[in-house]
């Protein structure tokens, strides 16, 4: 565990409380903000603990050596800072040391407890048994997601726009395409060997991770809402009673992106039989986010595109083979550099 700019009496309460656990040690202390990362990368800690005023050093030790961080504050930190914190990597906080005997044993705990959910675990390397300590990096929550959603010529649609999105791709994708139950298994597995980024079926509390794909189920209607018994931002999939034409429903999908991630919501309507995502990009847009449509000339069924033009929600209408590049466009890179997001008001495109 490596130590930020704590007080020497903070310090010496956390040192004590880990001599009882033999599996938890301090490596070092980083001073500044600015000495996070250099430590960080020689010292190569399972977690580390930072006050308040080195928040701001922890976007480049997350870049420089992704760790799950621990943030020491004086009180219990507000909703926004804990937002903005848990997008650095902060996956929980500590407040001071009761001084009471019976509250600081429990303190202890439960500090115990969050240092040994992310500390670095031993990997078995066959007889002899070798063992071989590993960093755990955990997940940081997306800045925003992107909700591509299709139904007749969807699934290779789909797999179309996925096959060139980068590895590193900083947001977090769910998938609706109008698919039978049985068929969701076969589009997982065909977007697999489509994407560099991980897919898996979306189901009840799967989380939302920036470069993860998430497939709603055929059959059954999917929302994304904030991570339940959590005071951390985070958000995850879960299904929903709420009845649709169209299953899984593109605008049910869309609508709950919207209300939770505002204009850093991306919409994607694929090829597809009705007007399923007309609704769903018009929460879009009213949120400020983008939406980006498939001409007509790749597109299988016009219907759903071509809805969604009519009503002038489309931020752009793009052919297939364009739409990842336009895409990345949208979506602002982990290092920061600014994408060429447009979130004006929705701009009438002319229905070919």
């Amino acid at each position: 565990m490596l130590l930020g700019n704590l007080s020497s009496s903070v310090q010496t309460v956390l040192t004590r409380l880990l001599r009882a656990a033999p599996e938890l040690a301090v490596v070092g202390n980083a001073a500044s903000a600015d000495e996070l990362p250099t430590l960080a990368r020689r010292l190569r800690p399972g977690v580390v603990v930072v006050t308040e005023d080195q928040l701001s050093g922890l976007e480049r030790l997350q870049q420089q050596f992704p760790v799950p961080v621990l943030l020491y504050s004086a009180r219990a930190p507000l909703p926004g800072m804990l937002r903005e914190a848990a997008r650095l990597g902060v996956y929980d906080y500590i407040t001071p040391a009761p001084t009471a005997a019976a509250e600081l044993i429990e303190w202890g705990r439960q500090l115990r407890r969050k240092l040994l959910a992310v500390r670095p675990r031993p990997l078995q390397m066959g007889p002899p048994k070798i063992l071989v300590p590993r960093v755990r990096v955990m997940p940081l929550p997306p800045q925003g997601i992107v909700v591509i959603g299709g139904s007749t010529g969807g699934a290779p649609a789909t797999e179309v726009l996925l096959r060139t999105l980068p590895v590193d791709f900083p947001w977090a994708v769910v998938v609706a395409v109008h698919l039978p139950v049985h068929f969701t298994d076969t589009l997982v597995e065909r977007l697999r060997r489509a994407s560099q980024l991980p897919v898996a079926a979306a189901g009840s509390g799967s989380r939302l991770e920036a470069g993860r794909v998430l497939v709603a189920p055929g059959g059954r209607n999917l929302l994304v809402q904030p991570v339940t018994g959590s005071p951390w931002l985070g958000w995850e999939t879960e299904f929903t009673s709420e009845a649709s034409l169209d299953v899984p429903s593109v605008d049910l999908l869309m609508q709950s992106a919207a209300r939770l991630a505002g204009r850093n919501v991306v919409g994607v309507v694929l090829t597809g039989l009705g007007h399923d995502g007309t609704l769903g990009a018009q929460a879009i847009r009213r949120a400020g986010g983008t939406v980006i449509v498939q001409d007509e000339a790749s597109s299988a069924v016009f219907a759903m595109p071509k809805s969604v033009i009519q009503a002038g929600l489309a931020t752009e209408v793009q052919p297939l083979a364009s739409m990842a590049a336009v895409l990345t466009r949208y979506v602002p890179t982990r290092s920061g550099g600014s994408a060429s997001r447009s979130f004006s008001r929705p701009q009438a495109v002319t229905a070919q």
